[in-house]
């Protein structure tokens, strides 16, 4: 079964510029090209259709730049200013064991550098680290919360299970995230694992804040929405059904969730909550 290599890119721009703060299709540009410059074949390979073989975070800023938004924008409409010498990131998961082996082989050592928007970045610095998906659902770090707050770092969407495919589901439906999660651990562990609606039964959304922020593209881009949401396990709820669901939302962290996943779409931490006395819990939620 395939593991997931993850490949992270510290990099130094050559000269200022700006980009949009969300530059999800603007990386994968610049990570398709770095590929091709080293091996074409590799390159289609991971442009062809069927089974997303990378997930990919955006660049983002470290050191050297400033956001600039509009009143009542949200962090995904804002711009970034940076200046020469500005660091950031750029991270992808590789989620298929040839496509890593010949991404570290063949790409990596010739990978100086990267241009978006037509600024180009020198890579400073590289990582790569290798995480076995099964141990990832097995440790499910944090699963003993009552609570899981999961953060929608950049536009986020969901094919519908049911009905028009046209139509994306635009908020932190359950059934529709645990679909999402499901379908990645069962791709990359073979694992038999319960439907997304048998596992969404012993959920609920306690707290919710999030908001579509406008598209702007040279394409048209699925729209999506960013923010928080809280994930609260029903009190009913077995150990074993607390430890898959945390489980799955930990890989979410590594492969990110829902549609479009090779543009940065879906990118998402998660931050356990302490289990609080029940009067507590009756209170009202604040984030």
């Amino acid at each position: 079964m395939p593991y997931v290599t993850v490949v992270q890119l510290e990099l130094v721009a050559t000269s200022g510029g700006s980009l949009p703060w969300f530059s999800g299709s603007e990386s994968r540009g610049a990570f398709l090209s770095v590929v091709g410059q080293a091996c074409e074949e590799l390159a289609r390979t991971l442009h062809g259709g069927g089974r997303a073989l990378y997930a990919l975070k955006p660049l983002s800023f470290r050191t050297g730049y400033r956001v600039v938004r509009g009143e009542g924008r949200s962090l995904a409409e804002a711009g970034v200013l940076f200046e020469p010498g500005a660091r950031a990131v750029l991270e992808v998961s590789l989620l298929d064991d040839e496509v890593s082996r010949r991404f570290v082989s063949d790409v990596l050592p010739v990978a100086t550098g990267l241009v978006l928007k037509g600024v180009g970045f020198r890579v400073d610095a590289l990582a790569v680290r290798v995480v076995d998906p099964r141990e990832v659902l097995e440790r499910a770090e944090g699963w003993e919360s009552g609570s899981l707050d999961v953060h929608f770092h950049t536009p986020t969407y969901f094919n519908p299970l049911v009905g028009d495919q046209r139509y994306k589901v635009l908020y932190p439906d359950p059934p529709h995230l645990l679909a999402s999660l499901v379908a990645s651990a069962h791709a990359l562990t073979g694992a038999s694992l319960p439907k997304p609606q048998e596992l969404a039964e012993h959920v609920y959304v306690s707290g919710l804040s999030i908001r579509t922020p406008r598209m702007e593209a040279s394409r048209p881009a699925p729209n999506g929405f960013v923010g928080w949401a809280r994930i609260t396990f029903k009190p009913a709820a077995p150990p074993q059904a607390r430890r898959l669901v945390t489980g799955l939302l930990r890989l979410g962290e590594l492969v990110n969730v829902g549609g479009n996943r090779t543009a940065g779409y879906g990118v998402i931490t998660v931050t356990p909550r302490e289990k609080r006395a029940p009067e507590e819990a009756s209170g009202a939620e604040e984030e």
